[in-house]
C-alpha cells in the first residue's frame, strides 16, 4: 500500500469512527438510564449486571445517581 492509499484509508476510518461515536455515546446513555429503571422496578442485579456486562459496583453507583462517565469510572465489559 502506498503512503498515499494509506493516509487516505485512515482518514475514512477517522471519519467513520466519528460519525458513529455520538450514536455509541446515545446509546450508552439510554442503556444506563434503562439499567437505573430496571433496578427500580425490580429486576435482580444479576440479570442486569449479565444483561449490561457492567460491574455490581458501577451499578450501585449509578442506582445512587453518581455513574460518572469519565475514563477512570466507566465499567469493563466482563
Amino acid at each position: 500500500m502506498e503512503q498515499s492509499d494509506a493516509a487516505d484509508e485512515l482518514g475514512k476510518a477517522a471519519k467513520a469512527y466519528r460519525r458513529t461515536e455520538k450514536a455509541h455515546e446515545e446509546a450508552r446513555q439510554a442503556l444506563k438510564a434503562a439499567a437505573v429503571a430496571a433496578l427500580a422496578a425490580g429486576v435482580k442485579q444479576s440479570d442486569v449486571v449479565k444483561t449490561t456486562g457492567w460491574t455490581r459496583e458501577y451499578l450501585r453507583r449509578l442506582r445512587k445517581g453518581g455513574g460518572s462517565d469519565d475514563g477512570a469510572s466507566r465499567p469493563k465489559k466482563q
